[in-house]
């Protein structure tokens, strides 16, 4: 059996839930431990293993809820803007941008900005008109700014960034079947047109919607 340990969490590290779950786990091995172990251990001591091993685990939840209500406990993943991903994964719009991303070379500031763009378009995507002006807006920037913020940290226009998301956004539909019709999938994404919509997913990821969907079932 595991011996208790007394850890304590730092709850401004990056790496706090590592560090709630070994809380966590060390006491509820132990309750494990006892209860499968029970003919080893009388029962006064098996009562009091388990009873301060639940206590450890609720003083750690109570502590969370605490920590979460005041704000102080944030557990939200950056992780990077999907560009990036769909760019290394691409060679067809890899050979769209302009030139090289580099996310090693892009601030940690202008990835937040990325992504908060992302999610803008992401909240706005089947719409078949993403206005510009109204992104910028959003954006807290100008319409020029915007394109040349686009631009300068990923060699696309609006217009293609938004394109390729749109695309992005309708692969995983497909491959997490979130939808059962290629329409289905094109109106959720913004398109009209489905034909349209097959032709452009069609160059992005050398396959049509429909053949992806049918490899799928």
């Amino acid at each position: 059996m595991n011996t208790p340990n007394n850890l304590k969490i730092d709850w401004s590290s990056p790496n706090v839930l590592e560090q709630i779950v070994m809380n966590i786990k060390n006491p509820l091995e132990n309750i494990m431990s006892v209860s499968q172990n029970s003919t080893i251990y009388n029962k006064a001591t098996t009562d009091e293993i388990i009873f301060t091993s639940t206590k450890e685990i609720n003083d750690i939840i109570e502590d969370i809820m605490l920590k979460a209500k005041s704000k102080a406990l944030n557990l939200t993943f950056k992780g990077q803007p999907d560009i990036f991903e769909i760019y290394e994964s691409n060679v067809n719009v890899r050979e769209m941008c302009t030139d090289e991303i580099k996310p090693q070379k892009i601030t940690k500031l202008d990835q937040e900005w990325l992504m908060n763009l992302e999610k803008e378009i992401y909240g706005s995507i089947n719409q078949n008109f993403l206005n510009l002006y109204d992104l910028s807006y959003k954006m807290a920037v100008s319409e020029r700014q915007l394109h040349r913020k686009i631009a300068s940290l990923v060699y696309l226009t609006p217009n293609k960034y938004i394109r390729i998301l749109r695309l992005h956004k309708a692969k995983k539909m497909i491959d997490n079947y979130i939808e059962r019709s290629i329409s289905q999938i094109a109106y959720a994404v913004g398109y009209n047109d489905v034909h349209y919509f097959s032709r452009l997913f069609v160059e992005q990821y050398n396959v049509s919607p429909k053949e992806l969907l049918n490899s799928l079932r």
